[in-house]
């Protein structure tokens, strides 16, 4: 029996520390400007989205890749 998968696109935040990644592939964005908005908070050091970074972060970079998934892989919205 051959069963098919119906892929869809996800977007992997992918988050770089002293140059080392420290991503998980559970971390998947239904959108890519949500997936920007967690990658600019991380990268920001940001406590709330709702104020300004007191200071930037240092060694760390964060991104968002596209990734083909499952349609039933857990997504966050």
């Amino acid at each position: 029996m051959d069963v098919q998968t119906t892929m869809i696109m996800a977007f992997l935040l992918v988050v770089v520390v002293d140059g080392t990644v420290v991503t998980s592939e559970e971390m998947l964005f239904k959108d890519i400007y949500r997936c920007n908005r967690f990658a600019n908070a991380v990268e920001r050091g940001e406590s709330a989205s709702d104020r300004q970074p007191y200071k930037w972060q240092e060694n760390i970079s964060a991104y968002c890749v596209p990734k083909m998934v499952a349609e039933n892989t857990e997504i966050f919205e």
